[in-house]
């Protein structure tokens, strides 16, 4: 579990003990700079931030998401997992595809929108996180998905979302994941399509639409709270999940050796133990 919070760079747990309450929903898609919003938001804001980094690690999430994946969950539910997460906002999915449900639960709530160039998204996407499912699904990563089995731990219980349906219907059945792969045409219409519904269906008074180069100011100021001083978080970009799928790849090439070796070893001190049957001709 470790190494893939590790690739997608879930290294900042806040902790969280006091109850909080959850006044920002993030609604912008992955690689629109939601990990650099997730590490301002958690300066920000008194509780914790929902990531997919932190999906990937919590324990209630490891209940909470495959039962949502299964569409298990009720309102009370949604509720109770946030609370018990001490959540004060979230972003990125796996929570910002589910921002409309989220948005009528919470009516108070503000929703904040991360973008950026479609074009620049589309390639972000490709060349990231999209590089880490398909690692994750091949042949190349099996001893990692055995050490996931024979530990009872469920690799990325959340991910299903990258491939999940959203709110802009049939039209993309497969969800992100499936837009990315019909290429680049159809994954930047995807991803205007999803701004636009957003733009579109949450009041102009609940909303920011925001990209991280601008700063901290209209952040702080959608927020109400004080601007910190220092530059905005710059946090998991392109060249730095690039370079840990590197590394899970030298981990996993590792272990293939290791367990390839070991079954020889074995089988050569098991050779002469093992008694073979006699054939006698008469």
């Amino acid at each position: 579990m470790e190494l893939i919070e590790k690739l997608v760079g879930a290294k900042r747990i806040k902790e969280q003990e006091d109850e909080v309450e959850y006044v920002l929903i993030g609604a912008g898609l992955p690689r629109t700079g939601t990990s650099s919003t997730l590490t301002a938001l958690e300066q920000l804001l008194p509780g914790k931030c929902h990531h997919m980094q932190r999906a990937l690690k919590g324990e209630g999430d490891a209940v909470f998401w495959p039962k949502a994946g299964r569409g298990e969950v009720l309102e009370e539910d949604w509720k109770h997992f946030i609370k018990c997460e001490g959540l004060s906002a979230s972003v990125d999915f796996p929570m910002s595809l589910y921002w409309k449900d989220l948005m009528e639960m919470y009516p108070n709530a503000k929703v904040l929108l991360t973008v950026r160039d479609p074009n620049k998204w589309y390639l972000s996407v490709k060349n990231s996180i999209r590089k880490v499912g398909a690692f994750i699904d091949s042949w190349g990563s099996l001893p990692l998905r055995l050490a996931f089995k024979l530990t009872g731990k469920q690799a990325g219980p959340a991910l299903y979302t990258v491939n999940a349906p959203t709110y802009l219907g049939p039209k993309y059945p497969h969800g992100m994941y499936g837009a990315i792969d019909a290429g680049e045409e159809t994954a930047v219409r995807f991803f205007n399509d999803w701004k636009a519904q957003v733009i579109r269906e949450v009041p102009a008074d609940r909303l920011l639409v925001f990209e991280v180069k601008q700063g901290w100011a209209p952040l702080c100021k959608f927020l109400g709270v004080t601007q910190p001083e220092g530059p905005f978080p710059n946090t998991n970009d392109t060249k730095e999940v690039q370079q840990k799928i590197g590394m899970l790849k030298k981990i996993c090439f590792a272990l293939w050796i290791i367990g390839t070796s070991a079954i020889g070893v074995s089988a050569y001190f098991l050779r002469n133990s093992v008694r073979l049957p006699t054939i006698k001709f008469t």
